[in-house]
């Protein structure tokens, strides 16, 4: 079910129960609007731009409700040098790993290294509570091999008030001395966070012909995380309940979403009538709008039942041949690509 066939109404009796979110990015380099904003009227998006033109750039043409701040984050408070490349995207306070680089086509120069600036740095934790933000609900970090240690700078928030994370991960060691994947994915189920999705961004090595198809090699990818609701239970943590539930029904994790709901409809005794009222009117929506959307599904299996599993499996076969050759053969032939 497309996320914007029911925004409008499917869940509006939950929103109605959150007056605010609360969304950081780090890295937020090209961010002036966003589908949040335009989905939940009640979203704040903060966000945090060490490179100072691009700065002014997002504040300039800011939608309502979105502030930048003309900083870098890290894990403490301390004065580093940003690592400046060609292609502004891969600036990080990390330098790159050019040998590692090196090994892919089309790499090596959008890395380049063509500035070295001091900046100083902020953990989350100190300063947003300063600058009047006392909570992050959804945390979303891209910022090129410090992502780790952002999150340590904001162990406060993701033990109190952080129900989602965006995260930029890396499988290979594109930064020099970062922390992979597998570092960031175990502090952040240590800290009650379930990975939900990942994408797969692969490269294709330097040297490989270009008119040749290969799987290439996995090096990053965003991986999405929601808080386990189990470590939300208590009557203190209703309204973190009502932002994750919300939250995940609008990035479409319906199944995951239901269950929150659930889970908060099973405790009546934590609700008001009026919370009550709203949590079945939404479930109620959300259950039949996620049937309808998926009407088609019930068409295949009547046609199955009349003997034509044969044929329907054939016309699935061809159709995936047919997308495979139209779209992922072409976007193979590139240096990159994201399955």
């Amino acid at each position: 079910m497309p996320v914007m066939r029911y925004r409008s109404r499917t869940i509006l009796p939950l929103s109605r129960l959150v007056p605010e979110i609360v969304y950081v990015i780090c890295g937020a380099r090209g961010e002036t609007s966003h589908p949040y904003l335009r989905a939940l009227q009640q979203l704040k998006f903060i966000g945090f731009e060490p490179d100072p033109e691009e700065h002014r750039r997002l504040a300039s043409q800011a939608a309502p409700g979105f502030t930048y701040f003309n900083a870098a984050v890290a894990a403490r408070d301390e004065r580093r040098v940003l690592y400046v490349t060609r292609n502004a995207v891969c600036s990080s306070l990390l330098p790159p790993n050019q040998a590692l680089y090196s090994q892919f086509e089309s790499c090596s120069s959008a890395v380049e290294v063509i500035a070295q600036k001091d900046v100083d740095t902020v953990s989350l934790d100190r300063f947003l509570p300063k600058s009047g933000i006392p909570t992050i609900d959804f945390l979303h970090l891209d910022t090129q091999g410090t992502e780790l240690e952002i999150l340590r700078g904001a162990q406060s928030f993701l033990s109190n008030s952080v129900v989602g994370v965006k995260c930029e991960v890396e499988f290979a060691p594109l930064y020099e001395g970062q922390a992979l994947f597998a570092e960031v994915d175990a502090f952040l189920r240590q800290h009650g966070f379930l990975l939900f999705d990942l994408s797969r961004s692969r490269y294709r090595r330097a040297g490989f012909s270009s008119d040749a198809l290969t799987r290439g090699q996995l090096l990053w990818g965003d991986a999405i995380y929601w808080r386990d609701y189990r470590f939300l239970a208590g009557p203190a943590n209703k309204l973190a309940l009502f932002k994750l539930c919300l939250l995940s029904a609008h990035l479409q994790f319906h199944d995951y979403a239901l269950e929150v709901l659930e889970f908060l409809r099973n405790k009546p005794e934590t609700l008001t009538p009026e919370e009550g009222a709203a949590l079945r009117e939404a479930h109620d929506q959300y259950t039949a709008d996620l049937r309808n959307a998926a009407l088609w599904i019930g068409f295949v299996r009547r046609l199955e039942s009349f003997g034509l599993k044969g044929v329907v499996k054939e016309i699935g076969r061809l159709a995936t041949q047919l997308g495979e050759r139209l779209y992922k053969d072409r976007a193979m032939a590139e240096y990159n690509w994201v399955d």
